[in-house]
């Protein structure tokens, strides 16, 4: 059981999640869900911002899972792509318009 508190726009409230789980220590566990939850935060939230994958319209076949591995793909290499502090979803842009700028994050980009 986690009982965290919330606070938006200067009100807090509290809430209770229940959890099942066979592990008995109980950093470990709050490890795993720490873990989850970057994973959550890191991984599907750029693929919903910077895709708006909620509304992709692939829906044949294997398409969907091949614009699964395609966008990961991208996302994996325009995040190792370091190119000044500029946002992922611009330099997606700047590369789609610069063809030098895809190359680097093509080839070049080490991190």
């Amino acid at each position: 059981m986690a009982k965290p508190v919330v606070t938006e726009n200067y009100e807090s409230r509290e809430y209770t999640r229940y959890f099942i789980t066979s592990l008995t220590d109980i950093y470990e566990f709050a490890d795993l869900v720490r873990k989850h939850w970057s994973i959550e935060n890191q991984l599907h939230w750029c693929l919903d911002v910077i895709y708006i994958e909620h509304v992709s319209r692939a829906r044949k076949d294997n398409s969907p899972l091949n614009f699964d591995v395609l966008q990961k793909t991208a996302l994996t290499l325009v995040t190792q792509a370091q190119y000044g502090r500029i946002s992922k979803k611009k330099l997606m842009f700047k590369a789609a318009l610069n063809s030098d700028t895809l190359l680097y994050i093509l080839f070049f980009s080490k991190k």
